[in-house]
């Protein structure tokens, strides 16, 4: 097995939960069935334009915006006005991932690839996680699965994408990983994924990593 001189991370379900409590609240302002928002949201083309970065993440929630005035008959000032907070909610931190990623950059450099908008340096900066590399989709122009992303990434870091370990909680993206010849393992928590990280030889910790997850709504 070639070692291991870097860690590239997901970042939805490992490192941030959501809960889309902001949904429910603008849901419930903006007088719209349960779920309208996901639908509106992350299951229109528009998402994965912006993931790949032909549409900014503003660009992309102002045409939520306008679709649900539009299907909804709102007046535009008051939808986006409701939607606040869903814009607003950034889900929650994992503090154990926090503190596991700290150590792992003592000891080889740390990356996150994630599905996601350009808003995910903001949002790293808002929740304090700091990574060595951002290797987000809208950044590199490809989305996971892909193993193309994954190739790119490993560019981005300078390593052979064989010397990388990476870690998620999709079993189609460790997959697409592993296709991209990289150290792909199935994150099942943090404790798991230190141990995991010691049998590659990078000696990190285990205290204090035993905390349990909430049930992660995905956006991978």
């Amino acid at each position: 097995m070639t070692p291991v001189t870097g860690v590239l991370f997901d970042m939805n379900g490992l490192f941030r939960i959501w809960e889309n409590t902001g949904a429910t609240q603008s849901e419930k302002l903006a007088h719209l069935p349960p779920g309208t928002i996901a639908r509106y949201a992350y299951d229109h083309p528009a998402y994965r334009a912006a993931r790949v970065g032909i549409l900014t993440d503003t660009a992309w929630a102002d045409d939520v915006t306008q679709r649900l005035a539009r299907d909804y008959h709102q007046p535009l000032n008051d939808m986006r006005e409701a939607l606040i907070p869903w814009r607003q909610d950034r889900g929650a931190p994992v503090p154990a991932m926090i503190k596991l990623l700290i150590e792992v950059r003592r000891h080889v450099p740390a990356g996150v690839l994630s599905n996601c908008t350009d808003a995910l340096n903001r949002d790293l900066e808002h929740h304090g996680i700091t990574f060595d590399y951002d290797c987000s989709s809208a950044r590199l122009g490809v989305d996971k699965p892909s193993p193309h992303a994954f190739r790119l990434a490993a560019e981005r870091m300078g390593m052979p994408a064989t010397s990388l370990a990476y870690f998620d909680d999709e079993p189609t993206f460790v997959r697409g990983a592993e296709a991209a010849g990289l150290q792909a393992q199935l994150f099942t928590g943090a404790a798991d994924a230190a141990s995991h990280l010691r049998r590659l030889g990078i000696p990190v910790p285990g205290e204090g990593l035993e905390q349990g997850f909430p049930e992660p709504v995905s956006r991978s």
